[in-house]
């Protein structure tokens, strides 16, 4: 990707989801990427974090619905 464009390496490299290939790729040979597996775990931790401030259950399906206990 380096030699072809060297802008669009660069957005790879901020796109999780290649590290995620990567770990994939890695696992099958019985190797472990640090720096993948590093991205991947800090993308996981701060979009869950996210996800958990951002979730309001008084704002969920069900009580639109007008449904629930």
């Amino acid at each position: 990707m380096k030699e072809g464009s060297p802008a669009l390496y660069w957005v790879c490299q901020f796109n999780p989801f290649t590290h995620a290939v990567e770990l994939i790729r890695f696992a099958l040979y019985l190797q472990i990427n640090w720096l993948s597996l590093a991205v991947v775990a800090g993308c996981t931790a701060v979009f869950m974090l996210g996800a958990v401030m951002a979730y309001d259950p008084s704002r969920g399906l069900l009580s639109r619905r007008g449904e629930g206990g």
